[in-house]
């Protein structure tokens, strides 16, 4: 028992070093969404809606950052032609875990790509009934950021992954502004 306690308390230090020696950050995004999936059954399709982004990360290497994002993609809804009856609702959002690299274009300009994991969760609401899927889906994205501070940016992102759900599937991308800060 006591080595399996010295190993613990040697591995919790030695990540607690490196994570020392490494930048955190948070930051936070709103833009919209757009949901590429066929309507079936409708006679019209709300495909865009608001996306909202919170993030957070820490630089491992000198470009090199590991992530963890959450992003409400909105919903998208089929409609009827009987009134403002839906025929189906299906709401996303995603935990994302992900690697960036960042590359400087200036002292003041960076750019940015991401590549990782998105967990996907699709609830859809309809006439015929409801439906819930979860999936690990690739996800990959892209940005650009502006220090206004040392420790304060102004970002923009493309997020791209994909959703299922109610036996069918589709893609999802954002594309949102926001702010991000170090410490």
């Amino acid at each position: 028992m006591k080595k399996l306690m010295s190993v613990a308390a040697f591995a919790a230090m030695t990540m607690f070093a490196g994570a020392a020696s490494a930048q955190a950050y948070v930051g936070g995004t709103v833009g919209f969404s757009n949901f590429s999936v066929d309507c079936p059954g409708g006679t019209s399709c709300d495909t865009q809606d608001t996306a909202l982004k919170i993030y957070g990360g820490f630089t491992v290497a000198p470009h090199v950052a590991i992530e963890l994002a959450y992003i409400n993609f909105g919903s998208t809804t089929s409609r009827t032609n009987v009134g403002s009856l839906n025929w189906y609702t299906v709401d996303t959002s995603a935990l994302i875990v992900n690697g960036a690299y960042r590359w400087d274009f200036s002292p003041k300009w960076a750019g940015v790509a991401r590549l990782g994991l998105a967990s996907v969760s699709s609830d859809l609401s309809g006439i015929a009934g409801s439906d819930s899927d979860s999936a690990i889906n690739l996800y990959a994205g892209i940005g650009i950021e502006y220090a206004v501070a040392k420790n304060v940016k102004i970002v923009g992102a493309i997020d791209l992954t994909s959703f299922e759900v109610g036996g069918s599937d589709g893609s999802l991308n954002s594309v949102s502004g926001g702010v991000q800060f170090s410490f």
